[in-house]
């Protein structure tokens, strides 16, 4: 009679006491039947215990070890009754203990009527939280209000900056926190090249609103530096003003008209 070799117990036994494996070489499972079933015994005792009766409509789950009505079993067609072993609260317990021992976010199965889990944040938010969105199963958006608006501030920073998060971060801890001009109040703007969109520092609003104001132009930047330096302004021999001239760009500003009108009516007389 032909024979094989245990495995697990070392033992040479005849093909009989093998079960069938397909996969096999020689289509036996390596370890003998009684082997199989120590090992079963010691690792898998659920499924050597005794199912008590059952009535008709029921089934007993091996895990939490409870008589249930069939429902709660999820179908499977290859089982002999056409269900799984496990209902289906037992079953969904394992695949999320599976899900969180390979790194991935879970939703907790105790979630109250109202609120929602958000997957960015990891946090049962209610649904005051969440923004609307049509186009879903619950009529809410995939993440809460706070994740959505971190990640299209992210999503906008490397749009039209080229800049990510951390690099904003770690510009911002290079100044300390403050304006790179003024360097007294907060950083709060991103002040790029106009001509070459790369980004020179984080500014305050005033400072922005002042380069912008100035056309960025460094001439101009350096007169305005001289005119605070000299206590006003100082105009040369020959100095000469267009009061005809209308300004460039949008149109004058009810100040910009009030001191147009008052330039016009002055005499400044004529230059020496």
């Amino acid at each position: 009679m032909d024979t094989k070799r245990c495995g697990r117990c070392r033992e040479w036994l005849p093909y009989a006491a093998f079960a069938r494996k397909a996969a096999a070489k020689d289509g036996l499972q390596n370890w003998c039947r009684e082997c199989n079933t120590a090992w079963a015994k010691a690792h898998r005792p659920r499924r050597f215990k005794t199912a008590p009766a059952v009535g008709r409509g029921e089934k007993w789950c091996r895990r939490c070890e409870l008589v249930q009505p069939v429902d709660a079993f999820a179908v499977n067609r290859t089982a002999p009754d056409g269900r799984q072993g496990h209902c289906r609260a037992c079953f969904a317990a394992a695949y999320r203990e599976k899900r969180e021992q390979s790194g991935h976010v879970v939703r907790p199965a105790d979630i109250p009527a109202g609120y929602k889990f958000c997957r960015g944040c990891q946090r049962v938010l209610p649904h005051s939280e969440w923004a609307v969105r049509s186009t879903t199963k619950d009529g809410l958006a995939f993440r809460c209000k706070t994740c959505m608006s971190a990640s299209d501030q992210a999503k906008y920073l490397q749009r039209t900056y080229g800049m990510s998060v951390a690099d904003l971060d770690a510009m911002l801890l290079a100044q300390h926190g403050v304006c790179a001009i003024c360097q007294t109040a907060p950083a709060i703007h991103v002040d790029h090249d106009h001509q070459t969109d790369k980004v020179r520092g984080l500014l305050c609003f005033r400072c922005n609103a002042a380069l912008g104001q100035l056309g960025d132009d460094p001439l101009v930047l350096r007169r305005a530096a001289r005119y605070v330096e000299n206590g006003g302004f100082r105009a040369a021999p020959d100095h000469r003003v267009d009061l005809t001239a209308e300004p460039q760009g949008e149109g004058p500003s009810v100040m910009e008209r009030v001191l147009r009108a008052r330039l016009a009516d002055a005499d400044f007389g004529t230059a020496s």
